[in-house]
């Protein structure tokens, strides 16, 4: 490694004596300082927490990333690194005004698409749907599909692991990452990346850096897995009488659809208002307990839409579905996915409320989300109880929502307790507390009080990464588990 001489203090180095030296290394356009400053950087997107720094660094280059990193580590700056701000952790902000946030949005350039190795090589700050658009022209795909694709960048994606509606078929982000380039602490570029899908020379430490947060480095160039772009699809909204039946919806459709199947999403009836705020078009084409919206997907050119259909006529015969309406153009598939998408920004246009993100084993399913349901009704009448998510994968997003009279701060008050419990819950049934969305510094603690020997264990190896304690501190692991 690198060597690099570092301060002893924390912020040994003036707040002016950073920014000047910052502004060296990346340039007047590199760099926002005060009030250039927006809450684009500063404020998650539910935009229930703000953040502090003292500058946004953004670096247009590896190298660039790399002097950045060995002056942070010789000032003892902290770097917050950032990609599109979309996450739900609160592991892109940091309290400590002195913080430099490093965004990675200037980063953003798609090196290389190969269609014979079905491979491509993007830079951290590529946005997921610009990387969408640029393999279609060449007949190719990307798996991983989430609402936020037109902010989300790649970086981000793998520094939390992101899930999103077609994990069932594809997996999570890190079943897409052939290789990474980062940058360490020190200033050291490390790099996995070699095109080859084969390579079994050792374990590659970079792997932490997938769903780590930027606790080990920052990622600035990754490989990823592509696909052959699909040739044929179907998609049908489903209504069913219960979160059983949706369970017994998707056993129906594994045996009928198979490896087509692609995604399995559900929303109790509760959410679907939400999406009304943010288009009033957006109403669901039938009424039921439990929505559910199916989607089929292959390279080859297959009568999905008649596979499909016959699906749900034997679901409807079977009594495991109550309605269904299969999708007969482009639009109508777009508008079934808005409604989808639409309930997820409705609740931030909503305005506080209790928000989680968690898993369970597929056949838990129904009768953890009556748990959950029964406890918010029993010890919390007046919240409004919402369960929606990715049952294929057995992601479930179980939301509560204060009454709409209710001051905010009164709000959160009693939205910590509402968590803790549905924590406690996650915790008996032996689920996990953060599916896709991370551990940011919002769930530190939890990691730390529920998996003691892996938080110990990585706060051991974060040393050898990061001996400064400068990368992202205080997000995913807790500070005070680092060895001295």
């Amino acid at each position: 490694m690198t060597q690099v001489q570092v301060s002893d203090s924390p912020y040994a180095a003036g707040e002016h004596a950073v920014l000047q030296e910052l502004t060296k290394v990346l340039g007047p356009s590199g760099i926002l300082t005060g009030h250039e400053i927006s809450h684009a950087f500063t404020q998650d997107w539910a935009k229930d927490r703000t953040g502090r720094c003292m500058a946004v660094a953004r670096p247009a280059s590896a190298q660039e990333v790399m002097q950045v990193c060995r002056l942070c580590a010789e000032l003892g700056v902290a770097i917050v690194p950032q990609g599109g701000h979309t996450g739900l952790v609160a592991g892109a902000q940091h309290d400590d005004a002195h913080c430099v946030i490093l965004s990675t949005q200037r980063m953003n350039r798609i090196h290389d698409v190969d269609t014979d190795n079905l491979s491509c090589t993007v830079e951290a700050g590529v946005v997921l749907e610009t990387l969408q658009a640029t393999l279609k022209e060449q007949g190719q795909q990307f798996g991983v599909a989430i609402g936020s694709k037109g902010s989300a960048q790649i970086g981000g994606l793998i520094s939390t692991n992101a899930g999103g509606v077609r994990v069932l078929r594809h997996g999570m982000m890190a079943a897409h990452v052939m290789g990474l380039e980062m940058v360490l602490a020190d200033g050291s570029i490390v790099s996995s990346i070699s095109g080859l899908h084969k390579d079994n020379r050792g374990p590659d430490p970079l792997r932490l850096a997938i769903g780590g947060e930027g606790a080990f480095g920052i990622i600035t160039k990754a490989c990823l897995r592509i696909s052959p772009q699909w040739q044929s699809a179907a998609t049908a909204y489903v209504g069913c009488a219960s979160f059983g039946d949706s369970l017994a919806l998707l056993r129906h459709l594994r045996c009928a659809a198979h490896e087509v199947l692609s995604a399995f999403e559900v929303m109790s009836a509760a959410c679907l208002p939400l999406a009304k705020l943010v288009d009033p078009i957006l109403v669901p084409p039938l009424d039921a307990p439990v929505h559910v919206l199916v989607q089929l997907g292959s390279a080859l050119d297959l009568p999905l839409d008649s596979i499909l259909e016959n699906a749900l006529a034997a679901a409807l015969e079977q009594g495991i579905a109550e309605d269904a309406v299969l999708a007969k153009s482009d639009r109508q598939v777009q508008r079934l996915w808005a409604l989808r998408e639409g309930l997820v920004e409705g609740h931030s246009r909503r305005g506080y409320h209790v928000r989680s993100d968690v898993s369970f084993r597929l056949g838990q399913i129904p009768d953890a989300v009556s748990a959950l349901e029964k406890m918010l009704e029993a010890e919390f009448p007046d919240w409004i109880a919402q369960s929606y998510g990715h049952m294929g994968d057995g992601n479930l997003h179980f939301n509560a929502l204060p009454p709409e009279t209710m001051a905010e701060t009164q709000g959160c008050e009693i939205g910590k307790q509402i968590e803790q419990k549905i924590f406690d819950i996650v915790l008996e049934w032996g689920g996990s507390f953060s599916a896709e969305h991370g551990i940011g510094r919002k769930k530190a603690g939890w990691f730390h009080e529920t998996m003691p020997a892996q938080h110990r264990l990585l706060s051991r190896i974060k040393v050898a990464f990061d001996p400064f304690t400068m990368m992202n501190p205080g997000c995913l692991l807790v500070q005070e588990d680092a060895p001295r």
